[in-house]
C-alpha cells in the first residue's frame, strides 16, 4: 500500500512533463507558423534550437542532481527550484508581443522555448530519477513507469481536448478553429496552472522518502568525474537504448511537429473531430498501453514485450497514409474517415506507449548493473541521457518537419480544402518512408539490450551482499 502511495505521487510528477510536450510536439509549431505567421523554417529553427539545448541541460541537470548534498537530498532541491519558473515562461510562451520583423519573433519564440524546457527539466529529471529508488522489483519498476506514462500522457491528452472542445472555437473571424489566437493563449494560462498543481503535489508527497535516499558519493577531482562519466554511459545495455533513443527521438519529433497538419490539411478533420479523435483514440490507448507492458513484461520480458510492440505500431504506419493516396479510404473529413483515423491512433499509441514504459522500465534496470562496476548510484546520469538521446534529435525532426512543409509547398496561410492535392500526398511521400526508417532502426537497437529478470535480480543479490 504504502509503495503505491509512493508510485502515485511519482506518477503525478509526470504531468507538468507530459503537458509541456505535448504543447511543443502538437502546437507550438503550428501556431507560431500557421496562427501568428512566423515562417515554417524559422519556427522549426527554434524549437530545434531550443530542444538541442535542452538535451544539454538534461545532462547536466542529472548529473549535478546524483551528486547534489542538501537536507533535501539529491533531487528535491531542484524541483523545489522549477515550481515558479516554468509556470510563469510558460504562459509568456503563448503571448508574444507584436514585433516588426519575423526575426524578432524569432528571438523571442526562441528564448522562451529554451527557458521553459531548461525549467521543466530541472523538475523532471530529478524527479523522474526517484524511480530507480522507490522500487528496485524487476516487475514492480513497470507498474511503476506505467503509471508515470499514463499520468503524463494523461496530462498531455485532456489539455489537447480541452484545447479541440474549449478553447480553440470558431468564431466568425476563424471559422476554423485550430487558427483562433485567442484559444492558444487561454490554453498557456490553464496548462500552466495544472502543471505548477501537479509538481506541488509531485515534490511534497515524496518529500517523506528524503531521509532514506541514497546519498551522493563525492568526486573530488576532474579525472574522477570523466572516469564516472565513462564507466555509467558506456554501460552496454544502456549504450544500445542510447542510440535506439536517438532514431526513435527524431521519429516523434518528425511525427509530432506534423500531427496536425495531417489532421487539419491532409484528413480535413475540423476542430470538433481533432477533439474526438484524441479523446476516443488516445484516451484508451493510454490505459490499454499500460496493461499490455505489464503483461507483456511478466511473460515474455520488457526487451521483446518492447519488439514486439515497436514492430506492430511499424507495420501499421504507411496504412492509412496508402489508402487516402489511392483514394481508397472514406472521404475527406467524414465520419468514416473519422472512425479509422480514430482506429488507427488507437493502435498507436497502445503499442508506442508501451515501448516507451519498457524502456524507461529497463533504463531503471541498468542503475544497478552500472552500480555494479562503479558503486555509484547514477539515476539521474541515466535517465537525463535517456532523454538527451531523444530530445537532442528530436529537434532534428521538428527541423525536418518545417523543412518538408516547406519543400512541399504548403503556404503559411494554407486553408483545409483550399490546397492542391499533390502538395499534400507530396509531404505524406516524404513523411512515411522516413519515420519508418527511423523507427526501425530504434527497434533494432532496443533489441541488443541484454538485462533480464535473472541478471537484475543476481545484481541486486551480489550489491546486498557487498
Amino acid at each position: 500500500m504504502k509503495n503505491n502511495r509512493n508510485f502515485l505521487f511519482y506518477g503525478v510528477g509526470s504531468v507538468a512533463f507530459g503537458i509541456k510536450g505535448n504543447a511543443f510536439s502538437w502546437f507550438l509549431f503550428f501556431y507560431y507558423n500557421m496562427v501568428i505567421g512566423l515562417p515554417a523554417w524559422m519556427a522549426s529553427l527554434a524549437l530545434a534550437i531550443a530542444t538541442i539545448w535542452d538535451a544539454i541541460s538534461d545532462l547536466i541537470i542529472g548529473y549535478s542532481s546524483d551528486h547534489t548534498k542538501s537536507r533535501l537530498g539529491r533531487r528535491h532541491p531542484y524541483m523545489y527550484a522549477a515550481l515558479i519558473p516554468v509556470p510563469i515562461f510558460f504562459v509568456l510562451l503563448w503571448n508574444p508581443p507584436t514585433f516588426d520583423t519575423d526575426f524578432n519573433l524569432f528571438l523571442y519564440l526562441l528564448i522562451m522555448a529554451i527557458l521553459v524546457r531548461t525549467f521543466t527539466t530541472l523538475f523532471e529529471i530529478p524527479n523522474q530519477s526517484l524511480g530507480p529508488e522507490i522500487t528496485r522489483e524487476y516487475h514492480e519498476r513497470t507498474k511503476m513507469m506505467s503509471l508515470r506514462y499514463f499520468f503524463g500522457w494523461m496530462g498531455g491528452t485532456i489539455m489537447t481536448i480541452l484545447m479541440y472542445f474549449v478553447f480553440l472555437k470558431p468564431t466568425a473571424e476563424y471559422p476554423n478553429g485550430q487558427l483562433n489566437p485567442e484559444g492558444y493563449q487561454i490554453y498557456g494560462i490553464v496548462a500552466a496552472i495544472i502543471m505548477l498543481v501537479a509538481m506541488i503535489i509531485s515534490s511534497r508527497g515524496l518529500n517523506h522518502l528524503i531521509p532514506n535516499l541514497s546519498k551522493p558519493a563525492a568526486n573530488n577531482n576532474f579525472s574522477e568525474i570523466k572516469d564516472e562519466l565513462k564507466s555509467t554511459l558506456f554501460n552496454k545495455s544502456f549504450l544500445v537504448l542510447f542510440i535506439g533513443g536517438i532514431f526513435a527521438g527524431m521519429a516523434a519529433g518528425f511525427s509530432s511537429a506534423l500531427n496536425i497538419y495531417f489532421n487539419t490539411f491532409f484528413w480535413g478533420f475540423s476542430t470538433f473531430q481533432i477533439g474526438i479523435v484524441s479523446f476516443v483514440a488516445v484516451v484508451p490507448g493510454i490505459i490499454c498501453s499500460m496493461a499490455i507492458a505489464r503483461v507483456l513484461s511478466k511473460n515474455i520480458g520488457k526487451r521483446k514485450a518492447a519488439i514486439i510492440c515497436g514492430s506492430i505500431a511499424l507495420v501499421l504506419t504507411p496504412v492509412p497514409y496508402a489508402l487516402r493516396i489511392f483514394e481508397l479510404a472514406p472521404s475527406f473529413g467524414s465520419n468514416g474517415l473519422l472512425l479509422m483515423m480514430s482506429t488507427y491512433y488507437f493502435i498507436e499509441v497502445s503499442t508506442g506507449v508501451a515501448v516507451t514504459i519498457l524502456v524507461s522500465s529497463m533504463v531503471s534496470d541498468i542503475v544497478e548493473d552500472s552500480e555494479l562496476t562503479t558503486k555509484k548510484r547514477s539515476e539521474g546520469i541515466f535517465f537525463s541521457a535517456q532523454g538527451f538521446s531523444a530530445k537532442a534529435v528530436s529537434g532534428v525532426g521538428i527541423f525536418l518537419a518545417g523543412l518538408i512543409t516547406t519543400l512541399a509547398g504548403l503556404p503559411t496561410d494554407a486553408k483545409p480544402g483550399a490546397i492542391d492535392d499533390n502538395i499534400l500526398i507530396n509531404v505524406a511521400l516524404f513523411f512515411v518512408p522516413i519515420y519508418m526508417i527511423l523507427y526501425l532502426f530504434s527497434i533494432y537497437f532496443f533489441s541488443l539490450y541484454k538485462i533480464d529478470q535473472d541478471t537484475h535480480e543476481s545484481n541486486l543479490a551480489l550489491i546486498n551482499k557487498r
